[in-house]
């Protein structure tokens, strides 16, 4: 009784082209932004270090054949595993800008 969920991803609000989504279930050549990265710090940083911030634009490009993504983040290729990619939140990119 008067206690407030935390916000998770369905309570955020939802922007021009649509609610996040997770980079895991973006189709290949679908480009989308990075919203955020649900991971801890000595997670985060290797990726961090590798271009992967809030803003880039990142387009699954082929899958390894483990299934494992492989995506171009700002044109340079970089292969994720596949819970990683389930913890980078995305958008889609409006076709209009």
């Amino acid at each position: 009784v008067g206690l407030t969920a935390p916000k998770s991803i369905s309570s955020l609000p939802k922007d021009e082209a649509g609610s996040e989504l997770r980079l895991g279930d973006i189709p290949l050549s679908q480009t989308v932004e990075l919203v955020r990265i649900d991971l801890p710090a000595e997670r985060a940083e290797p990726l961090l270090e590798r271009g992967m911030l809030p803003g880039c634009r990142i387009c699954p490009v082929r899958s390894s054949p483990a299934g494992d993504p492989i995506v171009s983040v700002d044109g340079s290729l970089l292969a994720l595993r596949r819970e990683t990619a389930n913890c980078l939140c995305v958008r889609l990119l409006s076709d209009v800008s």
